[in-house]
Parts: structure tokens; C-alpha cells; sequence
């Protein structure tokens, strides 16, 4: 029996189109309290989490929220709405709900 080349590559061609190709790249972990999560990197830190909010700690971020503000590196970064997720795997951005938020000035 011989196979030619363009038939090996028809009967490729028709079983990967019939594939659906994922790759997820988990680089955090969730933390919540008071109907926030925070998604923080894998990295040494401290945290809190629970029914007074979050409270995280590490090397690259300071982070804390009650549920309703958050605070970052001591500074405000406005209202938090419950449901929202706060991001901070980007060293030196802060995103929330995937739109990235700056600082409110004093």
C-alpha cells in the first residue's frame, strides 16, 4: 500500500481541524475576602484573606483591600466593587477587572 504525501497531509489537515488547541499558563494564585479576589505571582509573601478583606504582602507588592477600597504600596487606588479582580502579576501595574489603574492623587 502506498500513501502519498499529499494524501498524508489531507488526512492530517482533516483530523487537526477538528481540534481545538489550548494552552493556559497559570502564573498566580487567588486570594479573596469580602467578595474580592486578588491574583497574586508565586513568589515568598504574607497574606491575609477572609471576611475583613486582604491583606498581601511580598517582595514586589504591598496590597490590602476591606472590600470596598484598595490600597497598594500605601497609596489609594479607589473603589473596589464586589466581584472585582485585582491583578498584580505585572511588576508595577495594578489592574483591575483587566484595566489597568493608577494611583488617586492626594
Amino acid at each position: 500500500m502506498k500513501i502519498k504525501i499529499p494524501g498524508i497531509i489531507l488526512i492530517l489537515f482533516l483530523f487537526l481541524s477538528g481540534c481545538e488547541f489550548k494552552t493556559s499558563f497559570s502564573s498566580g494564585e487567588e486570594l479573596k475576602g469580602e467578595g474580592i479576589t486578588f491574583v497574586v505571582p508565586h513568589e515568598t509573601s504574607s497574606y491575609s484573606q477572609g471576611s475583613g478583606g486582604i491583606t498581601y504582602s511580598s517582595a514586589t507588592v504591598e496590597a490590602k483591600t476591606d472590600g470596598k477600597k484598595l490600597t497598594v504600596g500605601g497609596r489609594d487606588y479607589g473603589a473596589l466593587s464586589m466581584g472585582d479582580k485585582v491583578d498584580f502579576r505585572e511588576k508595577g501595574r495594578v489592574l483591575v477587572n483587566g484595566v489597568e489603574r493608577k494611583p488617586i492623587a492626594p
